[in-house]
């Protein structure tokens, strides 16, 4: 029911021509078998690849128009494959979905040169844009999961592979030198002192909004979210599980109006207000107060590293002491492995430098990013150099797959699609400003 009385509105917002700069939000790109693809989506998922990829809308506007059209019609596409997916009941968990998003900022930042460049080039804050980008990350992930189960028996001959390598070699192009890199995380985490010295302020603030300063103000005042601040603290009209559990459950439980105690997440303390709550969608309000880390913190994250290094002497070692203790939950599990690392592209240079300059099968010393101190180890290293079936056959071969489950997903979406219905509006679309 909310989805239709959404469209409902949506459709009358567009008959009225409200021209304001909002507008934006409620002009629809596409439709596809009722449901929407919205033009500020679509905007959104053109800008975070324009940032990735260095594209100035001013300067490359024809590159930029590109993207804007790639974006809508994957939108289609990945609304067309949803539908069957949930046909299959095809799901992918709320934590895979976060772990996504916060790959994704991770190299939108990285790209942009900064939190700051990255938010002036996406047109929001990272908070905003982590939010409206959920749902399109979750629809990404299950079409991904739900191709990906369509492509498993594809596979290809050793003459197929041949007849890639004849017919691509001179496009192909060198291969890099790459580093086979195993790492262990250590997260620097806030002391016992530093999270009561947040809970006490927390506190306090609470009493302030008890004693007739108003939710709103002590938002603006205290707040570190700055996603949400300047706006009194409103997250918006969302669904269950766009949260965190700790705030989710909070959200959907405490009564209308009633300040809640302090609430603690990973992100820090929150204190919460609901406006209002209706089915499975809550109007919520937040003040964030963050767990500071001190250079206590850091030291003692520092030393626990320099400790471990001491007891790594072969890459058995290794592989055991990361499935033991790395915070990289995903690397952790697989003895640290971080893949093969092309430093060219590497996008975390503190650890690209090292990683080029560390011994085989040595640790290193700690290194800090922005994630917390690693250890590196390099298992190998494969020399690049033009391509070869005797040096590249296992590159060769994944290529030739990739290219051979495309032209399949190529040819199958569009007999798919021809079984929808699906209306693409002509648009003008807006730029980004740089």
């Amino acid at each position: 029911m909310d989805k239709k009385i959404k469209k409902i509105l949506l459709l009358l917002l567009l008959s009225f021509s409200i021209c304001q700069e909002s507008v934006l939000l409620d002009k629809i790109s596409a439709v596809v078998e009722g449901e929407i693809v919205l033009l500020s989506d679509v905007v959104l998922a053109a800008n975070a690849l324009a940032t990735q990829q260095r594209i100035n809308p001013n300067t490359d506007p024809e590159k930029y128009k590109d993207l804007l059209k790639k974006s809508s019609e994957s939108m289609i596409e990945q609304l067309v494959i949803i539908k069957m997916a949930e046909a299959d009941s095809v799901e992918v968990l709320d934590k895979d979905v976060e772990r996504a998003l916060d790959r994704q900022i991770d190299n939108i930042i990285s790209q942009a040169g900064g939190k700051e460049a990255a938010e002036q080039a996406l047109g929001r804050k990272i908070s905003d844009f982590k939010r409206s980008y959920r749902d399109d990350m979750k629809g990404k992930l299950l079409a991904e999961k739900y191709t990906t189960s369509l492509t498993t028996n594809i596979s290809v001959t050793r003459g197929e592979v041949i007849n890639f390598y004849n017919t691509y070699k001179d496009s192909i192009g060198s291969f890099p030198t790459l580093y086979k890199t195993r790492h262990i995380l250590l997260e620097i985490k806030p002391s016992e002192f530093s999270s009561e010295e947040a809970l006490l302020k927390t506190k306090q603030i609470r009493e302030e909004i008890i004693n007739g300063l108003s939710f709103e103000d002590a938002a603006k005042q205290y707040s570190e979210d700055p996603g949400s601040k300047d706006s009194g603290g409103n997250l918006g009209y969302v669904p269950r599980g766009t949260f965190v559990q700790e705030f989710d459950q909070v959200a959907f439980t405490l009564d209308i109006g009633v300040l809640s105690e302090p609430i603690k997440t990973q992100f820090g303390y929150h204190l919460i207000k609901v406006l209002k709550r209706s089915g499975e969608k809550v109007d919520v309000n937040h003040i964030l107060i963050g767990i500071k880390i001190s250079e206590k913190d850091k030291n003692i994250t520092y030393k626990k590293t320099a400790e471990i290094i001491k007891e790594l002497k072969t890459k058995e070692d290794f592989i055991t002491k990361a499935k033991e203790i790395s915070d990289d939950t995903t690397s952790g599990p697989q003895g640290g492995y971080m893949g093969m690392i092309d430093l060219d592209q590497y996008q975390i240079k503190e650890l690209s430098d090292i990683i080029k300059n560390i011994p085989i099968n040595t640790p290193s010393a700690p290194v800090l990013t922005q994630f917390g101190y690693h250890i590196i180890w390099v298992d190998e290293i494969k020399e690049g150099g033009p391509p070869s079936l005797e040096k590249n056959w296992l590159d060769l071969e994944q290529m030739t797959l990739n290219q051979k489950k495309s032209d399949w997903y190529s040819n199958w979406i569009e007999k798919i699609k021809n079984k929808f219905y699906i209306k693409r509006n002509s648009l003008s679309y807006p730029q980004i400003n740089n």
